[in-house]
């Protein structure tokens, strides 16, 4: 077996000490988040129950949605990995707040009144799934969002 000496031992040693500081003085996750500021667009299909903003009930059942809707995603503040925006589809337009996971590849936002959950695919696709629920009414939809160039 090769002994490394002292010398070698201390160069290790310190190796270790000054790599350990460094894990945990930096929040690697935060300053390395990807950066979702733009415009994002996707259409989504829904399944629903009961009253929401964007479509009327047609019975107490559940309502696979016909038509698609489009949305609108604007990302205008980012701070590390927390950012703020604007969601809007026809005449409805909703604050969006949202941060993304330690992993810089899935997060959740929330609107006026529901929550997503997303995964960033690239740098320009983000696969979504909302759903909200209340009192009145039920919506879940997964969609894709692109980021407009």
């Amino acid at each position: 077996m090769r002994h490394c000496g002292v010398r070698g031992r201390t160069r290790l040693l310190v190796g270790l000490v000054v790599g350990a500081i460094g894990t945990v003085s930096s929040p690697v996750g935060a300053q390395n988040a990807p950066s979702l500021v733009g415009t994002w667009k996707g259409t989504a299909q829904a399944i629903h129950m009961g009253v929401n903003p964007y479509r009327a009930p047609t019975s107490a059942a559940p309502v696979f949605s016909a038509s698609p809707m489009e949305f609108t995603v604007t990302i205008v503040d980012q701070k590390d990995n927390r950012f703020s925006g604007k969601k809007t589809a026809g005449e409805r337009t909703e604050t969006l707040i949202g941060a993304i996971s330690p992993n810089n590849q899935s997060g959740v936002m929330l609107d006026d009144d529901g929550q997503y959950l997303f995964t960033l695919r690239d740098q320009n696709t983000l696969d979504v799934c909302y759903n909200h629920l209340n009192t009145s009414g039920k919506v879940i939809a997964c969609y894709t969002w692109k980021r407009s160039m």
